[in-house]
């Protein structure tokens, strides 16, 4: 009976060992990552990019939901159509890459350098863009519903057509592109319901900067929102 027990337990410690080994293979490091995304991988959900150039890499269609792309440089990479759900991007640097269509829902993005970035149609809902640097990006058509840009740099932005409150009467231009549909989440929910109540429910822009450049964006309702709006030069009289 003894000796039975001792089999048993012998052949589960085999049994465990085993899996972790597979497990400790299955593992890849930063290289074999980054080696994966050249190669035309585009199932990368989950992989560990941190501290990686993946300057001018072609990651179109590319799903990196909850990938570690701590301090990552993506400067002018093609990711139109990624999934960035859920990914860890802090300190990442997206200066001039193209974003169109991407999928960042409810991500962290504070500190994100999104300088000269394209974001047409980037789906950015509930997103935190605290002090992000959007300075020169194009937010046409982006769905911003409910995202955090406390503080952002929305200096030489592109704005126009972006849903940045809910107007459920507003129709857009017919020239305009399409926004991304708003995605049902609970925090949408709860911002539907206290609307007729609170009609800055969807609004969290206060400290945000624009300035002359900035397009799409009406002075008069951005200063209503707590956003920093450059004050107009005094005009100096020719004698």
């Amino acid at each position: 009976m003894i000796c039975q027990k001792a089999a048993a337990i012998l052949l589960l410690l085999f049994f465990v060992n085993t899996s972790y080994n597979l497990q400790a293979q299955a593992v890849k490091t930063v290289a074999q990552w980054v080696a994966l995304a050249k190669s035309g991988e585009k199932k990368l959900s989950g992989a560990n990019f941190t501290g990686a150039n993946l300057a001018g890499f072609d990651l179109h269609g590319a799903d990196l939901s909850g990938a570690n792309l701590t301090g990552t440089n993506l400067g002018s990479a093609n990711l139109t159509d990624c999934k960035l759900y859920n990914s860890n991007l802090t300190g990442v640097n997206f200066t001039e890459a193209n974003l169109t269509r991407a999928n960042f829902l409810a991500t962290n993005m504070q500190y994100v350098n999104l300088r000269n970035a394209n974001l047409t149609q980037a789906l950015l809902q509930e997103a935190d863009l605290k002090y992000a640097i959007l300075n020169g990006a194009n937010l046409q058509s982006a769905n911003l519903l409910l995202a955090n840009l406390e503080g952002a740099d929305l200096q030489n932005a592109n704005l126009t057509n972006a849903m940045l409150d809910y107007n459920p009467s507003a129709k857009p231009a017919k020239i305009a592109l399409p926004v991304p549909e708003i995605v049902e989440s609970e925090a949408i929910g709860k911002a539907l319901d206290a609307y007729e109540t609170n009609k800055d429910a969807f609004i969290r822009m206060k400290g945000a900067k624009i300035n002359n450049n900035t397009k799409g964006i009406d002075f008069t309702w951005a200063k209503n929102h707590g956003i920093i709006v450059p004050t107009p030069k005094p005009v100096v009289s020719q004698r």
